[in-house]
């Protein structure tokens, strides 16, 4: 019997993203090079790479927003190692280094979810990922929901801070210079929801979506299909019959879920509620 090979770990810079982009392909993950480039310029010295023989084998990180909330994430290892630890210890030295962070959070994926058990993340909400192709069907001729514009930010961004629960108007306005045609608001009787979205390998992306009533969420989407005949969008979602029933009305289906995890006995922040869509297991 051989030991396992030896691995060390170190700060993950730009400079890794081909590696990064490498085992993103290998895991099937959605992520592009604009993703890393973005989570490692937002957050400075938050991501190591895990390295054995001058080859990257693993990666991890946290999407920082303040000091009152982290979100793990891009825990990635080279198919060719795994089942040796790789996994485990990286996000193991991630958390030890967010001990200070109010609330740590994560989205987990069926195999993870039992490590992260271990380390000591507990059970907060399921959630879905849908998969869904764009057709022409025009939104109601009642809905409120228009192409989001610039001067939208300010409003969008003060009830993000709330329903949220932390700032993370950088990650928004990046979202926003990235694919503003995934920018979407409802001004109604003042703000009534807002969705962005972002470019994907496999798909496009819509989310976060906040809204105060489901059928506002559902006119915010519907809106955005309509402006993107033929194309492909996941959408990340509370596992809610509901509301999971109008996805699968306006042509979505179940890909897979994911667990919400929080370190110890933390709160869910902001308003759970009014959260119909999440940015993505990487973003939080």
């Amino acid at each position: 019997m051989t030991d396992a090979p030896s691995f060390t770990l170190r700060p993950m810079g730009l400079e890794d993203v081909p590696d990064g982009l490498r085992l993103c392909r290998a895991s099937g993950w959605n992520q592009r090079e604009e993703d890393w480039r973005e989570l490692l310029s937002l957050n400075p010295g938050g991501f190591l790479a895990a390295v054995a023989e001058g080859r990257v084998v693993g990666t991890a990180g946290a999407m920082r927003y303040g000091a009152g909330l982290a979100w793990v994430c891009m825990i990635l290892v080279d198919p060719e190692s795994r089942s040796q630890g790789v996994g485990s210890r990286i996000t193991e030295d991630v958390l030890r280094r967010l001990e200070n962070v109010a609330v740590v959070g994560l989205d987990a994926t069926p195999g993870g979810r039992p490590v992260y058990l271990k380390l000591g993340l507990r059970e907060a909400r399921a959630l879905v990922r849908f998969d869904g192709r764009a057709s022409s069907a025009p939104p109601p001729v009642a809905s409120p929901a228009r192409a989001m514009k610039a001067t939208d930010l300010p409003a969008v961004l003060a009830w993000d801070r709330e329903a949220f629960g932390a700032d993370r108007e950088s990650l928004l306005r990046w979202l926003f210079a990235q694919a503003p045609e995934y920018a979407w608001c409802a001004p109604a009787a003042g703000l009534e929801g807002y969705c962005f979205g972002r470019h994907g390998h496999n798909a496009d992306h819509i989310g976060p979506l906040v809204a105060r009533r489901p059928a506002v969420a559902r006119d915010l989407i519907r809106a955005c299909l309509a402006a993107h005949p033929g194309r492909r969008f996941f959408i990340d979602v509370p596992h809610e019959p509901e509301w999971t029933g109008a996805l699968a009305g306006l042509g979505f289906a179940e890909q897979r879920p994911f667990t919400r995890m929080y370190r110890g006995d933390a709160k869910e922040p902001g308003n759970p509620a009014e959260q119909f869509a999440v940015t993505g297991p990487e973003f939080g």
